[in-house]
């Protein structure tokens, strides 16, 4: 009889495990990731989160000053060439470049937000999932926190969108200088390419990563202006901006793990 209750209330705990929740399932989910998340980061030391901010902080204010400074310059510079050099690299693109029309808007996909938004999302969800909240948090801070210093280059400088590849059809009514999407897809791919690279001990899969993240923000880039979305310059500074904050990012990610080396525990193994 003992054997017989006990083989019922097994089969009832597998039934009421298979039915479904009266909840959410993304809800619960959702919940358990920001749960993980919390607990992990809780397990940080808070002298190192101080640095990881502090770091932050500082690196996006002289980004900011970077991209205020670099466009004013650019824009003193328009009637002394700049602008004549951007009309003649553009016409060349078009005429000799490696991509099509129809190619480029593929080749430019990389960079948009229909790409990276999802991109930056499940590596937050593997990552915490792996317990490497540092990871979760710096894809993140990589991506939205290069947005704003984009900004303030728009703010300083509305530059007007080329008009030259059919009228501008693929040109959008935002500012020009400096390029997002070159400035987004050197700190993701960055970013992203920098855990890839710091964890081998292989010099040509190092340099094959470092190649890769050239290629995909080159691929990107051409395609923008092949497009005549960008002015070849908007380009060139949009990736300035996403190399400084990656270097703002890499920087605050090392600082986190600083405080924990003298211990012989690693924050991001």
């Amino acid at each position: 009889m003992s054997e017989m209750n006990a083989m019922t209330g097994e089969v009832a705990q597998r039934t009421s495990a298979s039915r479904p929740s009266h909840g959410w399932v993304l809800m619960a989910g959702a919940k358990r990731i920001w749960r993980d998340l919390r607990d992990d980061c809780r397990a940080i030391p808070s002298r190192a989160w101080w640095r990881f901010v502090l770091t932050l902080f500082v690196g996006f204010v002289l980004c900011a000053a970077l991209s205020v400074i670099g466009t004013r310059i650019a824009r003193s510079y328009v009637d002394r060439g700049l602008q004549a050099w951007d009309e003649r690299t553009l016409r060349a693109i078009e005429e000799r470049g490696p991509l099509s029309f129809p190619d480029a808007i593929l080749a430019e996909s990389p960079g948009n937000l229909s790409y990276l938004i999802p991109l930056t999302l499940a590596v937050s969800v593997i990552a915490i999932r792996l317990h490497r909240p540092l990871v979760a948090i710096g894809i993140q801070v990589a991506y939205w926190g290069v947005r704003p210093i984009v900004l303030f280059g728009w703010m300083t400088w509305d530059r007007a969108r080329p008009k030259l590849i059919g009228d501008g059809i693929a040109a959008p009514g935002l500012h020009s200088f400096p390029s997002g999407h070159a400035a987004l897809a050197m700190a993701v791919y960055g970013f992203l390419i920098y855990l890839w690279v710091r964890r081998s001990g292989s010099v040509i899969e190092r340099a094959l990563g470092v190649f890769l993240l050239l290629f995909i923000v080159t691929l990107v880039s051409v395609a923008r202006v092949r497009l005549g979305s960008h002015w070849p310059s908007d380009i060139i500074a949009g990736a300035g901006l996403g190399v400084a904050w990656l270097i703002v990012v890499t920087v605050a990610f090392r600082c986190v793990e600083a405080p924990t080396t003298s211990t012989g525990t690693s924050v991001e193994s």
